[in-house]
């Protein structure tokens, strides 16, 4: 299932989420950027909350390669030997390293999973922080 045209379609559409969470999590960031301004809340919470931010925006950019790779990879899925051996010299690995598309599938899901998850993790810091400091204040 994986390997029809459609499906590389639907995954390329769902990796494509990836300027949401960026954008929530830069907004939260920026968010960070005002309530340091205002004095009142806890500057390691805030400093936290950019970390994860920033933790966020990494995975953000794994979607976004990820993306544009599997346009490529379901441009030419006859060519994943030429695929998988481009990777590999981009990323500076020896050897063969090739992958099913079932494992790639699986790789691009656990960063979709993760982006969400930091962004969630960084707004519920926020949140938090709002809640704690804001009734102590």
């Amino acid at each position: 299932m994986p390997e029809h045209p459609v499906a590389g379609k639907v995954l390329i559409a769902t990796l494509g989420s990836w300027r949401y969470f960026s954008a929530l999590s830069g907004m939260a960031m920026l968010f960070v950027l005002v309530m340091l301004l205002s004095n009142s809340y806890s500057l390691v919470v805030l400093a936290v909350a950019v970390v994860l931010g920033l933790v966020c925006q990494y995975y953000c950019w794994r979607l976004w390669l990820d993306c544009r790779l599997f346009q490529i990879f379901y441009q030419y899925p006859e060519k994943s030997d030429v695929f998988d051996t481009a990777i590999n010299m981009c990323w500076g690995r020896e050897g063969e390293n090739i992958r099913s598309l079932a494992s790639r599938w699986s790789g691009a899901r656990r960063l979709l999973y993760l982006a969400a998850g930091w962004m969630l993790v960084q707004w519920g810091t926020i949140l938090l922080s709002l809640v704690v400091y804001g009734l102590q204040g």
